[in-house]
């Protein structure tokens, strides 16, 4: 079968969603099918320039020539997105060879419009890979009511480009549920299957010294609790920053590493508040993220309420995988905050709750306490979370296509059988 793949983003641009397209990129080739990708030129930043054309691990890669003003502002991301959505359209109407499958991810936001509207002139089936759920994001940000002719339009924009999709992938039963709303058709097309792992799950050895523990001078006696990724607005930080308030004079250190755009209130907290024993971190690079992610005692996590199925991140899948217990705080109605109750794999905090935060901490200090949970997390990571997994069952479900309403609710049922096994 011939895949089409269409995001913006694509490696060696380090954007997560190219890093997870380019993984079943490559499922898809392994398995024996063609694949070729339409992607923008431009780096996530917009520092970078790739080259117009490339064979990566036998996937045929098309970068387009779009704007790359990058994060600097928000009227160049919406160039970026218009001009890349230009290039694409018109990359669309002169494909020559038909694919059989057009798989569209979310960025920029409604390119499965594009990718609807190009099956249909292929005559070939369309999926859609959803990573950021829209218009719901564009409320959660405060961007736009959800009341008004703007959100209704949007909505009706949804329903539109996942109309006679063969699949609608999601990447968490939350945003299944959520994402049902704009269907309406037959709801079982929905699936969601969870992002996965970047390695193989294994822990530390405990005798081996972490190298970079000890370059960033954290002494074994320090209890560190470290959040690595995106600080972005559907996160929350007040809680964790008022527990290194008050927990200044304790043997805790919180790191942050990372980028987005509330790293800066978290810096301006801690210039603040001297005391409260906060630093922060670059990104490292892919060949020291383990080590990294295994330099801290507790990982920390946070959504706000607000972003409740409209997207899911994929840091949880990389504390469990090397064994680490993670601390979550914010709304409980979430894929985070269900896979850690389901694993015992950390500590789930309502949003406001400093006392129960408080609480939570005071086990994470227990060594004995933090190896179990991060072992039942490293388990739980073996059994959910394993790529060539997800990957397969991804490719199992874009082979098969849409048959009967019987054959779909059982291959949704499959795909949300690892966690309900876990359940019984």
């Amino acid at each position: 079968m011939r895949f089409l793949l269409l995001n913006q983003f694509y490696p060696p641009d380090v954007a997560p969603t190219g890093q997870y397209l380019h993984d079943l990129a490559r499922s898809l080739v392994q398995r024996g099918h063609s694949v070729k990708v339409l992607c923008s030129r431009r780096s996530y930043n917009g520092a970078r320039t790739f080259s117009p054309r490339e064979n990566m691990n036998g996937v045929e890669v098309v970068r387009l020539a779009a704007t790359g003003f990058g994060r600097r502002g928000f009227l160049g991301k919406i160039a970026d997105y218009a001009s890349f959505y230009g290039l694409l359209l018109r990359a669309l109407i002169f494909e020559r060879e038909r694919p059989d499958v057009i798989l569209s991810l979310t960025t920029p936001p409604y390119i499965g419009l594009l990718a609807r509207s190009a099956a249909k002139r292929h005559g070939c089936r369309h999926a859609h890979w959803i990573m950021d759920l829209y218009p719901d994001v564009m409320f959660a940000h405060g961007m736009m009511r959800k009341e008004g002719i703007n959100a209704r339009f949007l909505r009706k924009l949804t329903r539109w480009q996942f109309k006679g999709a063969d699949r609608i992938f999601t990447l968490g039963p939350t945003m299944a549920e959520r994402i049902t709303t704009y269907c309406d058709e037959d709801d079982s097309r929905v699936c969601w299957i969870p992002l996965w792992t970047n390695s193989e799950p294994v822990a530390w050895d405990e005798n081996e010294p972490n190298p970079l523990r000890a370059a960033r001078k954290w002494s074994l006696e320090e209890t560190v609790f470290l959040y690595s990724g995106n600080m972005g607005l559907g996160h929350r930080f007040n809680e964790f920053l008022e527990a290194a308030k008050q927990l200044s004079h304790s043997k805790i250190r919180w790191a942050f590493a990372g980028d987005g755009k509330r790293r800066m209130e978290i810096e301006t907290f801690a210039k603040s508040n001297p005391a409260a024993r906060i630093e922060f971190l670059e990104s490292v690079p892919y060949a020291q993220l383990r080590a990294h992610l295994c330099s801290a005692d507790v990982h920390l996590a946070s959504m706000d309420s607000a972003w409740q199925g409209t997207m899911v991140p994929s840091k949880l899948q990389g504390s469990f995988a090397v064994a680490r217990p993670v601390l979550y705080v914010g709304g409980q109605n979430c894929e985070t905050a269900l896979w850690i109750e389901q694993s015992g794999g950390g500590w789930v905090v309502d949003e406001n709750d400093v006392k129960g935060l408080f609480r939570a901490i005071a086990q994470a200090l227990d060594p004995l306490e933090r190896r179990r949970r991060g072992q039942a997390a490293l388990e739980f990571a073996r059994g959910h979370f394993l790529k060539s997994t997800a990957c397969g069952r991804f490719i199992e479900l874009l082979e098969k296509g849409n048959g009967s309403k019987l054959e779909e609710k059982s291959q949704k049922t499959d795909v949300l059988k690892p966690v309900s096994n876990f359940l019984l």
